[in-house]
């Protein structure tokens, strides 16, 4: 066997290690969720909203509007993961119903009636929705973590 014989098979047997060192250096990003839990008797609807939180004392979110997504049926006793952000740095809302009651608030919001993703505004007492939506009022929620669960009880 030669040197360059000899060379090229001890690089082609370090190779793989190499790339694997390689991508173990590279940072991941942890990942982020939301849950919800349902902590009732009854089948439970859920709809989520959630905003970038501002600056302390603004509540403009520079504009960007909110992302509103919906719905989740969740069975008395399981939880789901609604949604992947990072919940501590988002203001959290949510509209949730049962045959039981409802978990409700005063950020109004226009959601239709099927499974949805959209991003709105929030709304004024009064203001209209657009054809097959309906004006719902979501509970803000303020999650202190990352990776939050909201039980709904």
């Amino acid at each position: 066997m030669t040197a360059m014989t000899a060379f090229r098979l001890l690089r082609a047997q370090w190779r793989p290690v190499a790339l694997f060192l390689a991508i173990s250096a590279i940072p991941t990003v942890g990942s982020a969720d939301l849950r919800f839990c349902n902590r009732t008797a009854s089948h439970t609807t859920v709809a989520v909203a959630y905003v970038e939180k501002d600056a302390p004392g603004t509540t403009t979110n520079g504009h960007r509007g909110v992302t509103v997504e919906g719905w989740w049926g969740l069975d008395p006793n399981e939880c789901n993961r609604v949604a992947d952000i990072d919940a501590g740095n988002h203001w959290v809302y949510y509209y949730a119903h049962s045959p039981n009651g409802k978990w409700a608030g005063d950020a109004l919001l226009c959601v239709p009636s099927h499974r949805f993703t959209l991003g709105d505004r929030f709304k004024r007492q009064g203001e209209a929705c657009p054809a097959g939506y309906h004006l719902e009022g979501f509970r803000r929620h303020d999650a202190t973590a990352k990776n939050y669960t909201i039980n709904l009880k």
